[in-house]
């Protein structure tokens, strides 16, 4: 994939036809978008790093262009280069372009340098590179712009790997500075992440690829650098969308993107079930019914196991059935959560596309496909109006091409990976396998933060558990990250009160609280917003790019100076109504229509 397939944002000035035409000097075209300078051609290098800076931004609701050329990117505030930054990169001319540009006051971010030509524009020595160091200490967030949401103790300090379990881990370039300012280390001491004012600019050198921090946690692949498996805050893969963001916030002014919560709020709880035991069934009522008298909705993810084998008997039947049709005309969202339930789901073979109920035999030949595919085939036959589209596999087990299958099997969203697992509490767009380099998906990911299984939550400590999750729900709230809530309807005494407490604290706080299927649907309506946005005699316009206006989606604005008032129009230059909150230095737009 190249510039052909690149998410390319066009910046163009669009007047409201409703206004009078002002002075040509009164206009300003904001150039709001991050560069994302593309120089995996230039060092015969995979295009992984491209798509994990992309993949990124994508996620923190930012407009990116993707560019090969120099000239075009030097033209924005902010520039990301996808790449280690070597001496062969650029030209002669290019590389004084680039320094001429951080000098002149552009933000230059580089995960890698190891060209000695540009020692000097991020003021360090020669890093040592190496993949046997497994953690880093940030600064205080006070030291610098770029590290201001990295206030906890689990985002100053992370973890690279498990040193248990792993002799080496991902690479990072730690190095002695120069000139620069240290803004985070490894436990050799060494600088890994800094920055170096020059001349009027700033250049950044993470230190670490976003393939190694970002996108490997994402297909799971992070040499086990989680340090909790649930029910925590785990921010390890996080603090680098953190620090991107912030970087992106320092440099351009005012800076707008897409909120990562429905409608504006300061976080989101997503509410979800797993119904896969024979009590489960009858029981999600219960859970259905409380929910419904909070006025809020949740996803019960059912097991479809019409078959006994040595576990348990086949209790996906008529009278269950039943009860699943109940919980949906109580507002529930029912969804899959495979036939067999297995274990082993994990190293199933794929199977055949084709596979329907009819053919599978699940207790000798079992398959991700037959999996998936007959769950859809028994649910969507069985509860009136039902369309499957989400998933989430038993005991969380993630088989390499379970995101390749869903995609052919007519789902949308998965929430099978931990959140903590995988150090992430955003959705993002899920990789085809479970591989950095791996294709795009249309599926959107959305891990489970808080799981009552495996004794983690019980009679006695279920009030414990419940403070626990609030801390972390708000702990999420300040980076504009989700927390997700798996609770097995086993039982309908401390699980259902544990709810029961959780929303009552909740309750007329800042957050959306809903099912796993609504929120993916508002994902997939932020990825399609595409919009301009200038700046005429100190009024922001934002001018959207398409007449559907989705009222899920709202905008977050930088507070500036420059700003005296705020118009958002469609396509067609109509006005569209919003309502305008403040949070500490930005403005939210919430769509009304």
């Amino acid at each position: 994939m190249h510039l052909k397939t690149a998410v390319i944002i066009c910046m163009l000035l669009c007047l409201p036809l409703s206004y009078e035409a002002p002075a040509a000097e009164s206009i300003t075209d904001l150039k709001n978008a991050a560069v994302v300078l593309n120089i995996s051609r230039r060092n015969s290098a995979p295009y992984t790093e491209v798509n994990a800076v992309l993949h990124s931004l994508d996620i923190l609701g930012i407009q990116h262009i993707e560019t090969e050329d120099v000239a075009t990117a030097t033209k924005y505030p902010l520039i990301v280069i996808a790449g280690d930054i070597r001496n062969t990169t650029f030209t002669r001319s290019e590389q004084e372009e680039i320094f001429r540009y951080v000098e002149s006051g552009g933000t230059l971010l580089a995960p890698v340098v190891t060209g000695n030509k540009y020692f000097s524009l991020f003021g360090i020595k020669q890093p040592a590179d190496s993949n046997k160091r497994f953690a880093i200490e940030f600064k205080e967030s006070s030291t610098d712009d770029s590290l201001k949401y990295l206030d906890r103790k689990e985002e100053r300090s992370i973890s690279l790997g498990n040193k248990k379990l792993y002799s080496e881990t991902i690479w990072t370039h730690s190095c002695e500075l120069k000139d620069a300012k240290s803004l985070g280390t490894t436990e050799d001491g060494l600088s890994v992440f800094s920055v170096n004012q020059y001349g009027e600019g700033l250049a950044y050198m993470l230190g670490v690829s976003f393939t190694g921090v970002v996108l490997q946690p994402h297909v799971g692949n992070d040499y086990e650098a989680q340090r909790t498996w649930i029910n925590r805050f785990e921010p390890g893969s996080d603090v680098f969308l953190m620090i991107l963001k912030a970087v992106y916030e320092k440099a351009i002014s005012p800076y707008v993107y897409l909120s990562t919560i429905p409608y504006g709020y300061k976080t989101a709880l997503i509410l979800s079930h797993d119904v896969d035991a024979q009590l489960s069934f009858r029981n999600s009522i219960d859970y259905a019914e409380l929910e419904k008298r909070f006025g809020v909705r949740s996803t019960f993810f059912v097991t479809t196991k019409y078959f006994k084998d040595e576990m348990d008997i086949g209790y996906y039947e008529t009278e269950r059935i039943s009860y699943m049709r109940k919980v949906k005309e109580l507002g529930g969202d029912v969804q899959s959560h495979t036939v067999t339930h297995s274990i082993n789901f994990d190293l199933f073979p794929v199977g055949a596309q084709n596979t329907t109920k009819a053919v599978y035999n699940p207790l000798e030949a079992p398959t991700v496909f037959g999996e998936l595919l007959v769950s859809k085939e028994l649910l969507d036959r069985d509860i009136p109006g039902q369309n499957t589209i989400s998933f989430r596999a038993g005991d969380l087990r993630y088989p390499e091409r379970l995101i390749e299958v869903m995609e052919k099997s007519g789902y949308k969203y998965d929430s099978t990976f931990s959140a903590n697992d995988i150090m992430c509490n955003f959705a993002y767009r899920a990789l085809k396998q479970r591989r950095a380099g791996a294709d795009n998906s249309s599926i959107v990911e959305i891990p489970v933060t808080f799981d009552d299984s495996q004794g983690y939550v019980n009679l006695e400590n279920y009030k414990d558990m419940v403070k626990l999750w609030i801390d972390v729900i708000w702990a999420n709230a300040d980076n504009e990250a989700i927390s997700v809530l798996l609770l097995h309807t086993s039982e309908t005494a401390y699980k259902l009160k544990s709810e029961e407490l959780l929303l009552q604290a909740l309750q007329g706080k800042d957050i959306w609280i809903g099912d796993l299927t609504t929120y993916g649907d508002f994902w997939n309506e932020r990825s399609n917003v595409r919009y301009n946005v200038a700046m005429q005699n100190g009024t922001l316009f934002i001018r959207m790019q398409s007449a559907e206006i989705p009222d899920r989606v709202s905008f977050v604005i930088g507070k500036s100076p420059e700003i005296k008032s705020i118009e958002l129009l469609d396509s067609k230059n109509r006005k569209i109504k919003f309502k305008e909150s403040e949070r500490g230095n930005k403005i939210f737009l919430r769509i009304i229509i």
